[in-house]
């Protein structure tokens, strides 16, 4: 183990830290999911303080629900390939109001 000098040490300059206009994470919007016979689990967008929107769904694995981020292209492949265009209209509508919510939250 390597012994330090406290007189050796650099000091490096503060970085700034980048403010955010929103401390917490935003719910835009829900809508469920047609995945099997009466399952329809519900994905809910969320706008997260740094931008980012992403989906969250609780899924069932097993004896549990286990909580998925998802990305809006990843919803929007599966109502492409399952043929949902009702669902797909509403992710794109729900991710459409995240837009503006967070170009008005980081204006």
């Amino acid at each position: 183990m390597e012994k330090l000098d406290a007189n050796s040490i650099v000091q490096t300059p503060s970085q700034p830290v980048p403010r955010r206009t929103r401390p917490t994470v935003q719910k835009i919007g829900e809508l469920r999911l047609p995945l099997a016979g009466p399952y329809r689990p519900r994905a809910r967008l969320y706008l997260f303080p740094d931008g980012r929107l992403l989906w969250r769904v609780r899924l069932w694995e097993y004896d549990r629900a286990v909580v998925h981020l998802l990305r809006t292209e990843v919803l929007r492949a599966f109502a492409r390939a399952n043929g949902l265009p009702r669902t797909l209209a509403e992710i794109d509508a729900l991710r459409l109001r995240g837009l503006e919510e967070s170009q008005r939250a980081f204006d």
